[in-house]
């Protein structure tokens, strides 16, 4: 059992894996059915067999059908039905070329001209006929066939998969295994921008953070458990939220571009101010900006071939605390991205007035 398993915790408790298996299921019947129905309509295998005569013959040098320059055998013909007489060069509807004259000339003495062969007649347009009937697989060929298959399958292997991993999480409560909660949408318009997604809501995630504890015990012989355990830390500090959801906040970036970015945990907040350019971030906690509580990010570059990363708390010009890390090192209890939520985290709680949090 791999302990990259346990990202999939995130599905368990929810409706949405399910509801993917349902939209996955509806998206392959439609492609599949479109695609049968568009080999079915192209099928000549069953269409009326009539007698006809070869008028024509002859080898064109042309790139249509193969998509580079080919010989391409045509034959002029003519049928008669229900007192019509009809006449085509359409004697397959699968392009017949090829790359040498010789074998295109080859092809053509099965039709000498001036003999009587059989035409294939449309049931619902006479004047529509061929010489050589397919089936709709040949039609489309069998690779295209398969080809097809394959991708409209993963419309139903990926939420299948996903489903049976969730199950996988429930089954280790029983007592809640049958709960389902709604994804709950934090998605708001913020600095010009649309921020947030669909997530699990309080009562899902809470069932999800005892799930995966229930889990790593259930497997522990079968695993990596400092990567098992390194995981889960990880997705049950993203699990705790802000109290009131998103809150805001301003980065300075280099000490010249600010912006405002909303996040609903300490762990999003981190995920967003990594994806800014720069090596340094300074983030004002308190409405005072400067002169209030910060946090300050600053990249060292490599010491002793390792990465790291120094954070800083401030109180106005004040340095309350500095913390470097090893941001390569990934081994052990004190994981870097641990440590670093960690020292955000007691930073946040500095934060206040009058004893009460200061996000309330």
């Amino acid at each position: 059992m791999k302990a990259s398993s346990l990202h999939f915790s995130v599905l368990a408790f929810n409706r949405a894996p399910r509801i993917w298996v349902i939209v996955g299921s509806v998206i392959f019947l439609i492609f599949t059915t479109v695609n049968i129905a568009s080999g079915i309509s192209q099928e000549t295998s069953k269409w009326q067999a009539e007698d006809a005569k070869i008028l024509d013959t002859g080898v064109v040098y042309e790139t249509v059908g193969c998509g580079e320059w080919c010989y391409h055998p045509t034959i002029f013909f003519e049928w008669q039905i229900d007192g019509e007489t009809h006449k085509s060069t359409s004697y397959s509807k699968k392009y017949v070329n090829f790359y040498a004259s010789g074998a295109a000339h080859q092809w053509l003495e099965d039709y000498p001209v001036g003999s009587n062969t059989t035409a294939y007649v449309n049931p619902n347009d006479h004047s529509d006929a061929v010489l050589i009937t397919h089936t709709w697989i040949q039609m489309m060929g069998i690779e295209f066939v398969l080809y097809n298959l394959l991708c409209a399958s993963t419309c139903l292997l990926l939420p299948h998969l996903a489903l049976f991993t969730a199950r996988s999480f429930e089954k280790t409560l029983p007592e809640h295994s049958h709960k389902r909660y709604k994804l709950v949408s934090t998605v708001v318009w913020a600095s010009g921008q649309v921020q947030g997604s669909w997530n699990s809501g309080p009562e899902a995630i809470e069932l999800q953070v005892m799930a995966r504890s229930a889990w790593i015990k259930k497997n522990f012989d079968s695993m990596d458990m400092d990567e098992a355990l390194a995981i889960s830390q990880a997705l049950d500090a993203r699990a705790k939220k802000f109290e009131g959801g998103f809150r805001t906040f301003s980065v300075l970036i280099d000490g010249t571009k600010e912006k405002e970015v909303e996040a609903r945990s300490t762990t999003e907040l981190l995920e967003i101010i990594s994806s800014f350019g720069g090596d340094s971030k300074l983030i004002y906690l308190e409405d005072t900006k400067e002169k209030g509580r910060q946090l300050e990010f600053s990249f060292l570059g490599d010491k002793g071939g390792d990465d790291h990363l120094s954070i800083k708390e401030l109180l106005g010009d004040e340095i309350i605390r500095e913390e470097i890390v090893n941001v390569e090192r990934n081994s052990g209890e004190n994981q870097p991205w641990q440590m670093v939520d960690d020292f955000v985290q007691e930073t946040l709680r500095n934060c206040g007035t009058d004893d009460e949090d200061w996000w309330n």
